[in-house]
């Protein structure tokens, strides 16, 4: 047997010892991760306690791998050269199902564990918002939908983390012109309001080729970041979608790659036992949570492979 071949059979067999260590956690097995909230309906009573889904890293494992890519992607955004200012980013992808809105609270979050920055947000995904439910918000009545239908006033439909300090308006009730509302002079006010009180905002929109909603958006923000599922989504897909987001005049920041699969097992146990003193193994779940790259909004196509996206 040669060299070539024993390499293989051994990288497949560590490939399957890390899917067994690592097995991606199902919605049934969420893990119940308890975080003090305050939130002010009118004068309603502040909440207590949620329960945010594990592929939240940021909130239910901030020592892991995953984790540590979304700072590097917050160092990433804070070195491009935006307008002085509040910051108001759009998270997108060119399809559902990508990994967006998870891309999105996680990024919020980790912006929000810097110290003296004050972060929003904005689930503007009216037609199928889904913050609410990894956040564990399933009961919060008020949303952006309501904030737009009374004119764009806020009157306490944000939701206070105390940790970290992140402010969050979710999608609220589904209305019946979506994108009307998105593109109403209220969402200008909002966005004004909101531009006045935090220093980022970040929002996450619809996918770009089934409805206009993106676009809208782009045209309101400083920059687009379009999320890509690494070796699933094709790659004419992610060409049209920049293609249509570049006629909406919106700013490109780059692309994040989801899903993506690091053949470096060894070198995460060497990270961690360096970083934090423990041999323990890095109970980071796969699925939407998967490490995110940030590639340059320049590249023609996307990765058809997860060792592509990585190399």
């Amino acid at each position: 047997m040669s060299k070539i071949t024993k390499a293989l059979e051994k990288a497949a067999r560590e490939r399957i010892q890390r899917h067994e260590e690592h097995a991606t956690v199902k919605a049934s097995e969420a893990v119940e991760i308890p975080v003090e909230i305050s939130s002010r309906l009118g004068e309603g009573t502040p909440i207590n306690r949620i329960k945010i889904d594990p592929h939240i890293v940021a909130a239910s494992d901030s020592s892991s791998p995953i984790a540590e890519q979304y700072r590097i992607l917050r160092t990433n955004l804070q070195s491009l050269r935006l307008r002085p200012g509040a910051k108001t980013i759009v998270v997108t992808s060119s399809i559902h199902n990508e990994g967006k809105s998870v891309t999105s609270i996680n990024l919020a979050m980790t912006l929000a564990r810097q110290e003296g920055v004050r972060v929003v947000l904005v689930d503007a995904d009216l037609r199928k918002g889904s913050i609410q439910k990894w956040l564990g918000l399933e009961d919060q009545q008020e949303g952006l939908s309501t904030v737009l239908a009374r004119g764009g006033e806020l009157n306490g439909a944000l939701v206070k983390l105390k940790q970290p300090g992140l402010s969050v308006l979710t999608s609220g009730p589904h209305p019946e012109h979506p994108a009307e509302l998105l593109e109403s002079s209220s969402m200008k006010r909002l966005l004004e309001r909101l531009r006045a009180q935090f220093d980022v905002i970040i929002i996450d929109a619809p996918p770009v080729l089934p409805v206009a909603d993106p676009g809208i958006l782009a045209a309101h923000a400083d920059g687009v970041l379009l999320v890509v599922q690494a070796g699933k989504t094709q790659r004419k897909t992610v060409t049209q979608a920049q293609a249509l987001l570049r006629q909406m005049k919106a700013n490109i920041l780059g692309c994040v790659l989801t899903h993506v699969e690091y053949y470096l097992p060894g070198y995460y146990r060497y990270y961690h036992q360096y970083r934090y003193g423990t041999k323990d193994a890095v109970k980071a779940a796969n699925g939407n949570a998967t490490s995110p790259v940030i590639n340059d909004s320049n590249t023609e196509r996307a990765p058809s492979t997860p060792q592509e996206a990585t190399s």
